[in-house]
């Protein structure tokens, strides 16, 4: 048997499709109502199964292979049939196992079943998913189950995960044990989640993290449980991401600009790297840079490379020097002084695997998943102010807690909603102004006049009661994602073709999750246009060159929603303070917003470095982003000029529209 088959193998499955078969291979019609990379939904569903009719039937990928079916059903009458049919098309290998509640769980020979039954108040479920020996972690309670989208949302404020680092308390000597005085003091991060949380469902394995400093150094050390460790590769610098491995994204000046990502495999293989921005904003990395002084070393708690026994997991251990910081990044604050904060992320890269033979064997085609400290929202993790926060204490590790550091950051109170004007447009004159430079990258986009016709221009961004107007003025279904369905991000509910409803409560917020398409859709279907990003500049920063839209006044949150203050978007116009002198409302903050210019160098500047250009052995396709503008919500203090150029969102992304005068 080949490699390409053993993939597959399986006598059992939901509907004739194996547990362990790729999405690409499923001969099913796939409905834009799933999301992530994770869960999906049928668009061709036949929701009679098991003697009963479903709810909902939602589907989970673990690497893109075929895992788990959830069926939510109601009325506790369906109850007898269903475990009535499960029993017949999963025979039972032994006794079901009754779990309290009235629920029931079995396996089979491939797979393994939960009942939980329907009552007067609540849904009934029923879990599948597949005992495939590729995934390795045999388990008796439902885990790794996507929600249904209707049921997968988590209400709420949001803000970063953090972390307080501490000196350390004694020596530390780099071996990947963490078995020192001084990381026995150091406390735990968070256990790792998927890279689209809450949105997906928590990692099959543990990963966690520690950080300490002295003078000298940073060290982190992340535990990984793992039953099978394994590493391939041998040579340093090359794309050690094509094995399990663990990551470090350092940003020490905390804006996204001249920071540093570290790679290494079970065989203590590394890849170190610098970036002068993110991936977005066509910025290649520097890959054959060395981290001047870096030491490294891992511990395999059992076999490497033998699948024929069950390892513990494995150990990294990393010593970076700080001086080491300065030689790419000179903006870099030294020494680290109590409460500053640096912007970091961690990644584990996770291959699915063939565990059947001696030597491991990776599953054909499979993509990794990607488990990481704090979410990104969007399955990248080069999006800088999505990271976490790291806050400096001064106090050893071990002694007594910095509590004020520990609460991490407050939100602020939602301002009043005054929704004024949403609809308005404000008239802006002809003129020539100054258009750049982009302050934090100032050699591709230098300082030039640019002459801009007259234009009216939204007072405030698209809002959700305003898009669903558009969407149920029907032939529009397209430009509808079923992430907008989220109330705590947009609040766009679909019924049909044709036919949505928002979110009660939220028809003031600015739309996110919209298409470059589906914003140039509406301002056509509202006799309207996109704005260049000339246009959008010209807007923001006026004929005097201001530096925020409401002029040079230094920004703080009672100007613009930005950098996690308010722990979401904000009703559209709700800084009257941080308006215009014309009157035009969440220029800077609040939501990211599109342009029709491509994201290119300013005339005279530094040509653009697209990733693949710089390193030989990375083949990308380059992809030209349109601009965004205006920061948002999620960005960072020292990216809400208004000359600042973006080129990503998504849960942060909405847009305005122009008309010519």
């Amino acid at each position: 048997m080949t490699d390409e088959m053993a993939y597959a193998l399986a006598s059992e499955g939901f509907r004739e499709v194996f547990w362990g078969t790729r999405h690409s291979d499923i001969p099913w019609e796939w409905s834009n109502d799933g999301f992530g990379q994770m869960c999906y939904v049928r668009g061709d569903e036949e929701f009679e199964v098991f003697g009963i009719r479903a709810q909902a039937l939602t589907y989970t990928f673990r690497n893109l292979t075929f895992y788990g079916v959830r069926s939510d059903f109601a009325g506790t009458k369906q109850n007898g049939a269903a475990e009535a049919a499960l029993r017949v098309q999963y025979l039972p290998l032994a006794p079901v196992q009754e779990r309290g509640e009235g629920q029931l769980s079995w396996q089979t020979a491939q797979s393994s079943v939960w009942l939980t039954p329907a009552s007067e108040e609540t849904d009934g479920t029923i879990f599948l998913w597949g005992r495939h020996r590729m995934y390795a972690d045999d388990v008796d309670r439902p885990i790794y189950h996507a929600l249904p989208p209707a049921l997968n949302t988590w209400p709420g404020r949001y803000q970063p995960r953090t972390y307080v680092c501490y000196r350390a308390s004694g020596p530390i000597r780099i071996d990947g044990k963490l078995d020192e005085k001084a990381w026995r003091d150091a406390q735990w991060s968070q256990l790792f989640e998927d890279h689209q949380a809450p949105y997906a469902p928590s990692p099959w394995k543990t990963t966690r993290f520690k950080m300490l400093y002295d003078d000298e150094f940073l060290y982190f050390g992340a535990q990984m449980q793992e039953e099978n460790v394994w590493g391939r590769l041998s040579e340093r610098d090359c794309v050690i991401y094509h094995d399990n491995d663990f990551e470090v994204f350092l940003d020490a000046t905390a804006d996204g600009v001249g920071y540093y990502e570290f790679e290494m495999n079970a065989l203590n293989t590394v890849w170190d790297m610098f970036h002068e921005t993110d991936y977005h904003r066509a910025s290649a990395l520097h890959t054959l840079y060395d981290v001047t002084g870096l030491r490294h070393a891992v511990d395999v708690q059992g076999t490497l490379n033998c699948h024929h026994d069950e390892d513990v997991g494995w150990t990294v251990e990393v010593r970076w020097p700080l001086t080491s910081l300065l030689e790419r990044n000179d903006r870099v604050k030294l020494p680290i002084e109590r409460g500053d904060m640096w912007r970091l992320n961690f990644s584990r890269v996770q291959y699915m695997h063939i565990y059947d033979r001696l030597v491991p064997a990776m599953v054909p085609k499979s993509p990794c998943e990607d488990w990481i400290w704090q979410s990104t929202g969007t399955g990248d993790l080069h999006n800088p102010e999505m990271w976490g926060k790291v806050l400096f204490s001064d106090r050893p590790a071990g002694t007594v807690v910095d509590g004020e550091l520990e609460r991490g950051f407050a939100l602020l109170a939602e301002p009043a909603r005054t929704g004024d004007g949403e609809a308005d447009m404000i008239l802006l004159p002809a003129c020539t102004f100054t258009m750049g430079p982009d302050p934090t990258d100032a050699a591709r986009s230098p300082a030039h006049e640019v002459p801009v016709e007259a234009m009216w221009m939204d007072r405030c961004p698209v809002t959700v009661a305003q898009y669903t107007v558009f969407l149920n003025a029907g032939g529009h279904d397209k430009h509808y994602s079923t992430w907008m369905r989220i109330p705590e991000h947009c609040g766009i509910r679909r019924l049909g073709p044709g036919q949505y409803e928002c979110v009660a409560g939220r028809e003031a917020y600015p739309v996110v999750y919209v298409t470059v398409e589906g914003a140039a859709a509406y301002a056509a279907h509202n006799g309207k246009q996109l704005p260049s990003e000339a246009q959008w500049e010209r807007a923001a920063r006026g004929e005097d060159g201001r530096i925020y839209a409401w002029g040079n006044q230094p920004i703080d949150p009672s100007y613009a929603n930005y950098d996690f203050h308010y722990g979401g978007t904000t009703v559209v116009g709700s800084f009257p303070r941080g308006a215009t002198p014309e009157g035009i409302l969440d220029l800077t903050g609040n939501v990211k917003e599109i342009t029709t210019s491509l994201f290119e160098p300013y005339p005279g500047g530094e040509p653009m470095i697209y990733l693949g250009m710089r390193e030989p052995f990375i083949y990308e396709t380059i992809t030209r982003l349109p601009v965004m503008r205006g920061g948002a919500w999620t960005k960072q203090q020292a990216c809400m000029a208004a000359a600042y150029r973006d080129a990503h969102g998504s849960l942060n992304l909405g847009f305005r529209c122009i008309r010519s005068a």
